[in-house]
């Protein structure tokens, strides 16, 4: 039976460090008849969690995941239907695989917002596909469309499952996920690449996590998390008629002891891969030299703080050369619940949340099936691919332990990021111009040379002549002389 309340969406929003999850630990006290699956997103972060609800001699606990037990998903559903455990901890991967049926008559807690978008556009090698699609799938000839084939489903959701955690076969793990879950479009094909001189298999995945199913059957979900309702997830769940309410683990507001210097490193609201790669001359450079202007902007944040530790988020393609500076500590995109810096003062995020313009294309295409309007759906994941990861590597630091004996410094790409920061980061949080740059002029193409690289970047991530003419909204013929043009 459904609950009454399946309509209501419990939210606890509140800035890192200030009890959340130890709001959650204390209610498991409360009440020792009650079942709660805690998806949180990293194995890692799983550990912690053990740990603090074992401090107060609950012992209850189930942990499952790829590091535990194979056959993932299979595992975790079995263990729900079970009378024990009376906490099941699981990776936010797993909770977005599981038929949600399962989930009746336990209370479901999200550690943080999932990504909801669910995406892709890869190349992988003859060998991947060979080894783990090519046994399951089907193929349209015509449209290049894929499907599981009739009586492949379980198998394949055993590989999947055996996969889903390991970061190399992402592509796999997406594309199988994809076709399981049967709302997605896939669309897979060969082609030769030119610049390889060799046969490779392009697959490419429009879809997206429906969390509906979460909600309706589990007796109540809860989310928590520092930006809850700038996530694409929460926007979804609005189009859908979902209400929210606060959670009781919502814990009291709490204001950082210090307040922190925030340094934008470029002037204005944009920052790009072009703009960083940009040489001295205006010319874009191919990649990454000392020379380029993302170079000297890494260099000044390096230099200020002088020697001190420096956690650092940067794209790989920003080569800099951090091995040469004892004192960084490169951390990932994604550092929700990263602990283990409360010595750290420093920190430096030099990203940019610009999708390409497959990629673009892609959401727009993945907006239209959710019914939110591109312009939300668009905002919301900058949100979280810019603004929520600069946030959240700031608050990695010192900051987060309220305790910290003085300010923390965070550089950040830019004014309007700056701005951003100070605001998520709420207090009187100041903003310093002392390293800040005027963008560089870059050497600007005519607008014919934009459209022929656009033309010919999605040509090499196989779209149709018709497709690219449907996107850059011209003509097919117009975009056949775009891509016979020469580099």
């Amino acid at each position: 039976m459904i609950p009454s309340d399946s309509r209501i969406i419990y939210v606890a929003e509140a800035t890192p460090g200030t009890g959340k999850t130890e709001q959650f630990i204390k209610e498991l006290d409360s009440d020792p008849y009650k079942r709660y699956l805690y998806a949180v997103p990293t194995k890692v972060l799983s550990k912690d969690v053990v740990k603090r609800i074992q401090a107060i001699g609950i012992n209850h606990i189930c942990v499952i995941n790829s590091d535990t037990h194979k056959n993932v998903t299979d595992t975790v559903e079995c263990t729900l239907l079970e009378d024990e455990p009376k906490v099941l901890i699981i990776t936010h991967k797993t909770l977005l695989d599981l038929d949600p049926c399962y989930l009746q008559d336990w209370i479901v807690v999200i550690d943080e917002v999932p990504s909801v978008a669910n995406n892709l556009t890869r190349d992988i090698g003859d060998h991947a596909y060979t080894n783990f699609l090519e046994k399951f799938i089907e193929i349209d000839n015509v449209s290049t469309k894929a499907s599981i084939k009739l009586g492949m489903t379980k198998e394949a959701r055993a590989i999947y499952s055996d996969v889903i955690d390991d970061k190399g076969m992402s592509t796999i793990t997406t594309c199988l996920g994809a076709l399981l879950r049967g709302k997605a479009d896939v669309f897979i094909k060969e082609y030769l690449s030119k610049k390889e001189s060799k046969w490779k298999w392009q697959v490419r995945v429009i879809d997206y996590f429906d969390l509906s199913g979460i909600y309706e059957h589990a007796s109540e979900t809860h989310i928590l998390g520092a930006n809850v309702t700038g996530t694409l997830a929460y926007q979804h769940a609005l189009t859908k008629g979902y209400t929210t309410a606060a959670s009781k683990f919502t814990p009291e507001y709490r204001r950082y002891k210090f307040e922190s210097y925030i340094y934008p490193l470029i002037g204005g609201s944009k920052v790009s891969k072009t703009m960083l790669l940009t040489l001295p001359d205006g010319a874009v450079a191919e990649e990454w030299s000392d020379k380029v202007y993302g170079h000297s902007l890494l260099r000044d944040a390096i230099e200020f703080v002088q020697g001190e530790p420096l956690l650092v988020q940067a794209h790989e393609w920003c080569k800099y050369p951090f091995e040469d500076h004892p004192n960084v500590i490169r951390i990932p995109f994604d550092a929700r619940g990263l602990n283990g810096y409360s010595d750290v003062h420093n920190t430096l995020s030099l990203i940019h949340g610009n999708p390409n313009p497959i990629d673009d294309q892609n959401n727009s295409e993945m907006l239209e099936k959710m019914a939110i309007s591109s312009a939300i759906g668009k905002q919301a994941l900058r949100n979280e691919r810019y603004r929520e990861l600069i946030f959240q590597a700031a608050t990695r630091s010192s900051i987060r332990t309220f305790s910290n004996d003085r300010p923390t410094v965070h550089f950040v790409p830019t004014e309007e990021s700056a701005r951003h920061l100070a605001f998520d980061l709420r207090g009187n949080h100041l903003i310093l111009k002392d390293l800040t740059r005027p963008a560089p002029n870059t050497r600007s193409r005519s607008k014919l040379e934009e459209n022929i690289l656009t033309a010919k970047a999605l040509s090499s991530e196989g779209l149709s002549l018709r497709k690219i003419a449907s996107v850059m909204n011209v003509s097919k013929s117009i975009v056949s002389k775009w891509l016979q043009t020469a580099n």
